[in-house]
């Protein structure tokens, strides 16, 4: 009797849809990526406030650090320093576009008081009237 000698089979892996798996994940994180206009660190102000509101995409920003160094940014490239003459010009630029541009002011909490205020001024000088501030919700804060 005479035996057939059987095919070894070799082992593989099926690789055809690995490129679309790879684009499909980029796609993705891509999407899913949250890309931050403005990377200044800063301790914000404590707030008891119980109401939250969400900062509104592409929001200018204006940063005052603990320094004084103020940052502007227009909501859609990364903030650049300026000096406090230069706010004026940077948010009349910014209502000339928008006039109800959202402006999100994001003071250190151990910044000068008068250097957001003129920071404030500044903005109300250019016409801005959609301001917010960024705070820090307190902790255990209810009573």
């Amino acid at each position: 009797m005479k035996i057939k000698k059987t095919k070894s089979l070799e082992a593989n892996i099926p690789t055809a849809s690995m490129a679309d798996i790879a684009f499909l994940l980029i796609v993705f994180f891509m999407i899913s990526t949250v890309f931050q206009v403005d990377k200044t660190q800063v301790r914000l102000p404590k707030s008891s406030e119980t109401t939250r509101e969400d900062v509104v995409k592409g929001s200018a920003f204006v940063v005052v650090t603990k320094d004084g160094v103020i940052k502007v940014s227009d909501g859609q490239e990364d903030s650049r320093l300026v000096n406090p003459e230069e706010v004026v010009i940077n948010a009349a630029a910014w209502m000339n576009k928008n006039p109800s541009q959202p402006i999100v002011i994001k003071a250190d909490a151990e910044a000068e008081y008068g250097k957001v205020e003129d920071v404030v001024d500044a903005l109300r000088e250019a016409g801005a009237t959609n301001l917010k501030f960024l705070t820090d919700a307190e902790k255990g804060g209810g009573s």
